[in-house]
């Protein structure tokens, strides 16, 4: 594999990971929110800690999907890459046409 697959795979594994920190800070801020909202109880603390939850969960949704889509396309990039690298001839692997007979 070539330093660019390389650094392309640390990049999607990055990118994963930034994934999971976001959907993590928004678990964290949610958690919070619903805390204080127990703990003070007045009706408007309940209305806000609603509200940041759906906000949270919307949050993470988006970060689910634009992030996810990043590390897949990066990841299938990568393996494309590494499947069209130049090979001498002959060590392509050819299968035979659909029409032709086995001997």
């Amino acid at each position: 594999m070539s330093n660019s697959m390389a650094a392309g795979a640390r990049v999607a594994a990055a990118i994963g990971v930034i994934k999971w920190v976001l959907i993590g800070l928004a678990l964290v801020v949610a958690g919070v929110a619903v805390l204080l909202a127990v703990v003070d109880g007045t009706d408007y603390d309940l209305a806000m800690a609603v509200g940041t939850v759906v906000g949270s969960v919307i949050w993470i949704l988006l970060v689910w999907v634009l992030f996810g889509w990043f590390e897949h396309t990066l990841s299938a990039l990568i393996v494309i890459a590494r499947n069209t690298t130049q090979q001498a001839p002959g060590t392509y692997d050819v299968p035979p046409a659909p029409y032709e007979r086995q001997a």
